[in-house]
């Protein structure tokens, strides 16, 4: 478990990426949630070992796995590798300097990633630059306890209010087993 603001320990990839992980919750299952189109860029913020960077990757036509782990985007990269595709670009950063173009991404997704943003208001700030005017930030956080550890249960009116003070709007929150998938749009 990492802190706020500080990289999810390599060594601890293993929890993050593994076959019991695969069949309660397979990465193709929650991108399906998603609603992506294969003409969408897409940033995989706080990827970890990859767990849903392939799978993103063979739906869309670009991806960004961007993680502040060089040892995590190693792990990545070699997964990337292992499955033959050729669509995503890796970036290590904390999110609050993003080298992309403003308005440039159709999707942003954070899984049980945003509650260890450092600096969320910064962070957020940053993906509104990067977020094309019609695209979506989609942040999945644990919102009740499950049967195995997992992250942090969050309160799905906090998060949703910590993230629209920061231009954001929530256009739709869909319950996924334990988790909220909370789906937010630029304001307009």
């Amino acid at each position: 478990m990492s802190h706020k603001g500080e990289a999810y320990s390599a060594s601890g990839a293993i929890f993050l990426d593994n076959p019991i992980r695969r069949l309660i919750q397979p990465p193709s299952e929650l991108i399906d949630k998603l609603g992506i189109a294969p003409s969408d860029v897409a940033v995989d913020f706080g990827c970890g070992p990859g767990f849903f960077t392939t799978e993103l990757a063979k739906r869309t036509k670009k991806v960004f796995a961007v993680d502040i782990s060089s040892e995590m985007l190693l792990k990545v990269k070699n997964k990337v590798t292992k499955a033959k595709v050729a669509n995503v670009q890796f970036l290590q950063s904390d999110g609050k300097n993003l080298q992309l173009e403003d308005n440039s991404v159709d999707l942003i997704l954070l899984v049980t990633v945003y509650h260890e943003v450092g600096d969320n208001e910064a962070v957020l700030k940053e993906f509104h630059r990067i977020l094309k005017p019609t695209g979506k930030l989609a942040i999945v956080e644990v919102i009740k306890k499950g049967a195995l550890p997992s992250a942090p249960v969050q309160i799905p009116e906090v998060l949703k209010a910590e993230i629209e003070t920061e231009d954001f709007e929530l256009q739709q929150m869909r319950p996924y087993k334990s988790y909220g998938i909370f789906l937010f749009s630029k304001k307009a």
